[in-house]
C-alpha cells in the first residue's frame, strides 16, 4: 500500500470525521440539537460482543469511561473504513483528481443508509429512524450530516492533490 493512500485515509477519515463532530457542536449549541451518544454506541458494541444485537439500556448502572470511549473510537474507525473505500473502490487515481460524485455516494448515501439501516435500528430508533419520536427531523438531520461529513472529504481530498 502507497504511503500516498495511506495519508490519504488518515487525513480524509479523521479530517471529515472531526468536521462532522464540529458541525454537530454547532447544531447543538445553535439548534439545541443532539447528536449521537458515542457512549450508547459503545454499549451497544459491548452488548454485540456478548451477543445482544440490540442496545438495551440497564437502568441503575452508572456507565463507566470504557464504553464512551470505545464509541468515540468506533466513530473515527468508520470514518477511515469510509476513506479506505475510495481508492478501494474507485481506484488510486481518484487521490490525484478527485471527483464529487464517489464523495457523495460514500459519504452521503453509504454512510446515511449504514446509520438508518444498522446504527438506527441496534440502537432502538427502528429502521430508517421508524420509532423516533421526530422521525422527519431524524431523516433530514442524518442526510444533512452525512452531506457535511462528504463535503469535508471531497475538500480535504482536494486538499491533498494539490487542487
Amino acid at each position: 500500500m502507497s504511503m500516498q493512500i495511506v495519508s490519504f485515509v488518515a487525513v480524509v477519515g479523521i479530517g471529515a470525521t472531526a468536521a462532522l463532530d464540529l458541525w454537530i457542536v454547532f447544531l447543538r449549541v445553535a439548534l439545541g440539537v443532539s447528536g449521537t451518544s458515542w457512549r450508547v454506541v459503545g454499549d451497544w458494541l459491548c452488548g454485540l460482543m456478548r451477543g445482544r444485537l440490540c442496545y438495551r439500556p440497564r437502568p441503575g448502572r452508572a456507565p463507566g469511561p470504557g464504553p464512551h470511549a470505545l464509541g468515540w473510537a468506533f466513530h473515527y474507525l468508520v470514518g477511515l473504513l469510509y476513506a479506505a473505500a475510495y481508492p478501494l473502490v474507485w481506484g488510486a487515481a481518484l487521490l490525484d483528481a478527485p471527483r464529487l460524485g464517489p464523495f457523495l455516494i460514500i459519504g452521503v448515501v453509504v454512510s446515511s443508509l449504514a446509520g438508518l439501516a444498522i446504527l438506527s435500528p441496534a440502537l432502538g430508533g427502528g429502521f430508517f429512524a421508524s420509532q423516533s419520536p421526530h422521525r422527519g427531523r431524524s431523516l433530514v438531520l442524518v442526510v444533512v450530516n452525512h452531506g457535511v461529513f462528504a463535503l469535508a472529504q471531497y475538500g480535504l481530498a482536494l486538499a491533498l492533490a494539490g487542487q
